[in-house]
């Protein structure tokens, strides 16, 4: 892989880490773990980091077709 698409895969991945230390921190500092606005930031910052490393990956080699 190229060094840009190198960075922008890590650059996703610190959404993924980003989602779980704000839900961490935020539960941390108020003592609230169950809340619908928080879950709302966790996930939607979990699901924009997953699906762009997904995105960004290389596609695995596909085998030639068979010659007649």
């Amino acid at each position: 892989m190229s060094p840009a698409r190198w960075a922008t895969f890590w650059g996703f991945a610190s959404l993924v880490v980003l989602a779980v230390v704000f839900y961490v921190w935020w539960g941390v500092s108020f003592g609230v773990w169950i809340d619908n606005g928080v879950y709302a930031v966790a996930v939607t910052l979990l699901l924009f980091g997953l699906a762009g490393m997904w995105l960004v990956l290389p596609n695995p080699p596909t085998p030639a077709p068979p010659t007649p």
